[in-house]
């Protein structure tokens, strides 16, 4: 695959592949969800991709009826200090969501406990969790 040259330093650029296509988003460009915005509405895969080594850091599958997502949560508070959350995921056609989350220490997380592994990452210094339990 022909990788353009990312602008920015969101670590991460996502790959939309259905059947027939596939569309590669640098997430700082300007503009990029307006342009591209359409595929959190159509069906297939969505994959959040380092842009350094080009490894699939979170991958959702979206299926007809579903919206998919990207967002960059900013988490934590005053007490440890902040990071960003970088996150894919889905609202399934029965409302259910399925979220995933990867932090810039490379820790990945899923569901609503974002905000808890955050503070966790935050308060052990980014490298060593356990060393906080």
């Amino acid at each position: 695959m022909n990788l353009p040259e990312f602008k920015g330093a969101n670590p991460y650029f996502l790959l939309w592949v259905t059947e027939s296509d596939h569309l590669l988003i640098d997430l700082d460009e300007s503009g990029w969800m307006a342009r591209h915005g359409h595929i959190f509405r159509e069906a297939g895969d969505l994959y959040l991709v380092d842009k350094e080594d080009q490894s699939i850091i979170l991958s959702v599958n979206l299926a007809e009826g579903e919206q998919g997502y990207y967002v960059a949560r900013h988490v934590g508070n005053t007490g440890v200090g902040e990071t960003i959350a970088y996150g894919i995921g889905k609202k399934r056609v029965d409302g259910n969501e399925d979220n995933l989350w990867v932090f810039e220490w490379g820790q990945v997380c899923a569901g609503k406990d974002v905000e808890r592994f955050a503070i966790m990452g935050l308060r052990s210094g980014l490298t060593n969790l356990t060393s906080s339990l």
